[in-house]
């Protein structure tokens, strides 16, 4: 894979100046999270990349979804794909062209712990590693007739550094904190590197919408035991009329 243009190489460092910056100005205003004896959440996140193949940018559409562990650590399993159709494509440097169509579709495992998480941002490294299928098919650029179909499969694996930002309430109204904006920046690394137009080696940044299902699961239990208390403070209206 040939190297990231200049503007492009600053990204991982820009993300960890803007952390650590964050951090410590939210050291005196922001919340930690109270620690809890033991307790499981549901977890989900968006998860589009954006990425080089060959010095040709690609998006890899993904979903992750897991649990989130004394609210230390994440775990779980995330599912990506890519799309991509590549134009005048050169078999060799005497032949005629080609056009080609890369798919890429794997399936991933991972293990996220958390750096910090305040009130209002976290900070994690998510690690992952996984199992997918690569499919190269080569069309004849003058009668668009399939060529050649080429299936390989490969072990993805990744490392990276995760920003994420959480809106407050609305007054009462707090669906608003159920959502915010995430940043992501890392490297990936296919262990197996001998097959035909793969290329997976390389940075890749997303960013992306989130949703914090952990806030959902707390609001709910919230309202669910207030609504328990009212019920419980309400007069028995029985024994008041037997009385």
């Amino acid at each position: 894979m040939q190297a990231l243009p200049r503007g492009m190489r600053c990204i991982p460092f820009f993300v960890l100046w803007l952390t650590f910056s964050l951090c410590a100005q939210a050291q005196d205003s922001a919340q930690t999270i109270p620690a809890k004896k033991y307790s499981v959440k549901p977890a989900f996140d968006f998860d589009q990349r954006f990425s080089f193949i060959r010095d040709k940018k690609v998006n890899i559409w993904g979903e992750r979804g897991g649990v989130l562990i004394n609210e230390k650590f994440k775990v779980g399993v995330g599912v990506y794909f890519l799309k991509d159709k590549l134009k005048s494509l050169a078999v060799d440097t005497s032949g005629p062209l080609y056009t080609g169509k890369r798919n890429l579709y794997f399936g991933t495992m991972y293990f996220e712990p958390f750096v910090f998480r305040f009130k209002f941002v976290e900070f994690s490294v998510p690690f992952e590693a996984g199992f997918g299928k690569s499919i190269f098919q080569v069309y004849s650029s003058s009668t668009n007739e399939l060529l050649n179909t080429t299936k390989r499969d490969f072990l993805p694996t990744g490392a990276g550094l995760s920003l994420s930002f959480k809106l407050p309430p609305a007054g009462r109204f707090k669906p608003t904190r159920w959502i915010g904006i995430n940043f992501l920046a890392g490297y990936r690394y296919c262990v197996l590197q001998n097959y035909f137009q793969t290329d997976y080696n390389g940075m890749f940044w997303s960013v992306s919408g989130a949703i914090f299902l952990d806030r959902v699961t707390d609001d709910c239990r919230e309202w669910n035991h207030a609504r328990k208390q009212r019920k419980a403070d309400r007069p028995d209206n029985s024994k008041i009329n037997a009385g």
